[in-house]
Order: C-alpha cells, then structure tokens, then sequence
C-alpha cells in the first residue's frame, strides 16, 4: 500500500531534495485541504515572479549566452533575481493565506500587532 502524502523522488524529470521530501512541515501542510491551497498559492505566486524577472530580462538572457564568461555572470545575476523574487512572492503569499485560514477574532489581533519583516 502505498504511503500517504508521499513525495516522489521525481517530478517532471527534476529531482526534489530529500530535504524537501522528508519535511514535516509540508507533509503537514499536504495533508489538510487549507495547506494544499497555500502551497498551490505559492508556488504559483513565484512562478510568476520569476517568470517576470526572466522575461524583463530575456535579451540580456541570450546575448550572455552567447558572449562568454564575463556575460554569463550577469545571467546568473539575473536567474538569482529570479530566484529571489520568487521567493519573496512565495512567502507574501503563504503568510496572507496563513493569516486568511485563521479565526476572525485572531486576525484582528494580528492587524494590531506592527509587522516584523525579515531582514535583508
């Protein structure tokens, strides 16, 4: 029988971290209707972002490639970009997902609170 809310090794030919896999905060995020669309969210969320970023930046994209090493550097610059602002909508997304599941009389005390982002 096989297990529930098990993570393949694989998905769409690209190797998923054992990491990730093993992770027993989306186990439990995959396990209830509310974690599923939060982790759907923000995956979509930072697909966008990213595709955002690499479409802005497409031509800079292909002449790096084709220019060598001192220009492949600016499209690494430009696929961490990516990276991070995919991240960033990732995790605005999750928390106003997070914040939506909650009580009403808990996201009122939350909106009280001042926010206390990340550093960085």
């Amino acid at each position: 029988m096989a297990k529930k809310n098990r993570i393949p090794k694989k998905i769409a030919g690209y190797k998923i971290p054992k990491a990730i896999r093993k992770s027993a905060t989306i186990r439990g995020l995959l396990a209830s209707d509310i974690g599923r669309g939060i982790l759907a969210n923000a995956l979509t969320a930072a697909a966008g972002a990213a595709a955002t970023v690499l479409l802005a930046e497409s031509d800079e994209i292909s002449d790096a490639a084709g220019k060598g090493a001192r220009k492949g550097k600016r499209a690494l610059g430009i696929a961490g970009s990516a990276m991070s602002s995919a991240a960033d909508a990732a995790i605005d997304v999750i928390k106003d997902s997070a914040r939506d599941a909650l009580p009403k009389k808990m996201r009122k005390d939350i909106k009280d609170r001042p926010q206390r982002g990340a550093m960085h």
